[in-house]
C-alpha cells in the first residue's frame, strides 16, 4: 500500500514476460510488469530494480544502456542489502554467495552486485526511504 501512496500514478502488474526478463518498466505508461513465473524473492528484487529505473526516469522500456543498467543494479543492491546483515551472513556461510543470498532472501545477482559495491567502497545509499518507508 505504501508504494501506491508514494507513487499514485504507477501501475504494477504481473504477466508472462519474454526470455529471461524478470521485470520491465515502461515510462510512457508508468507501468512495471513483473514476470509471474518467478519466485517471490526474484519478484521483490525485480520490483525494486524497476522502481530504481523509474526513480531515475530511465526511458527504454526494458532496453537500457549498459551504464543505466549497471547504475540500476548497484542502486538496487544498496537499497536491498544491509551491511550488518550481509557481514553476519558472510561470516556464517564463509563467503558462499548462494547461501548468503538464501539467508538474506535476495537473489544471487543482488548479492554479487552488493559485493561489487564493497570492492569499490561505495555502499552509501543514493536513494533513501523516510521513516514511513516512502521512497524519497
Amino acid at each position: 500500500m505504501t508504494l501506491y501512496e508514494s507513487a499514485p500514478g504507477l501501475t504494477v502488474m504481473s504477466d508472462l514476460l519474454p526470455g529471461k526478463m524478470d521485470g520491465v518498466y515502461c515510462r510512457s505508461t508508468d507501468t512495471i510488469l513483473i514476470d509471474r513465473r518467478i519466485t517471490l524473492t526474484k519478484k521483490r528484487c525485480a520490483l525494486v530494480h524497476e522502481l530504481v529505473h523509474r526513480w531515475y526516469g530511465d526511458d527504454g522500456d526494458g532496453q537500457y544502456s549498459a551504464w543505466q543498467e549497471s547504475r540500476c543494479r548497484l542502486e538496487t543492491a544498496r537499497l536491498m542489502v544491509r551491511l550488518d546483515e550481509y557481514a553476519d551472513a558472510e561470516r556464517m556461510y564463509e563467503g558462499d554467495v548462494f547461501l548468503i543470498a538464501a539467508e538474506l532472501d535476495r537473489t544471487v545477482q543482488v548479492i554479487q552486485d552488493f559485493q561489487r559495491l564493497l570492492r569499490e567502497g561505495a555502499t552509501r545509499t543514493l536513494l533513501t526511504f523516510d521513516d514511513t518507508n516512502v521512497l524519497r
